[in-house]
């Protein structure tokens, strides 16, 4: 659950890193540059500490969520300005838009919610796992 890095490309690049290991995309450098372009677009910082980080490509070969935290805080650019230590990525081949447009919402939506957030940023793999779980399951 321990990402390296101290920059937000440097996040990205060990959350491909993962994405590759666990043989979830074709190539690693392409998702770099798949989560850059995003977040040119708007931010995935949504608040919290948390930022969600995704990518909808065909680089993509199953949907997926990686999870991971920082030991330092991340500049993001997030929504109420603060820095990030805390990324739920979510990895959806092209063709599965509404999968993505859908996962999004879920988690963004418990972002506000203190209990969640506590679970994302202390809790054990089991409990971030479950969390999550139990967000998309409903």
């Amino acid at each position: 659950m321990n990402l390296n890095g101290n920059t937000q490309k440097e996040i990205l690049s060990s959350l491909a890193s993962l994405a590759k290991s666990q043989d979830i995309v074709s190539d690693e450098d392409t998702l770099v540059q798949d989560y850059l372009e995003r977040e040119k677009e708007s931010t995935t910082g949504f608040g919290n500490g948390v930022a969600i980080p995704h990518a909808r490509t065909n680089n993509v070969k199953a949907t997926a969520i990686l999870f991971g935290r920082s030991s330092s805080d991340i500049e993001w650019d997030s929504l109420d300005g603060k820095p990030v230590n805390t990324f739920i990525s979510l990895l959806v081949p092209n063709d599965q838009g509404d999968t993505h447009l859908k996962l999004l919402a879920k988690l963004s939506r418990q972002l506000v919610h203190k209990d969640f957030v506590s679970i994302l940023k202390n809790g054990t793999k089991e409990e971030v796992f479950a969390a999550i779980n139990n967000v998309l399951e409903n």
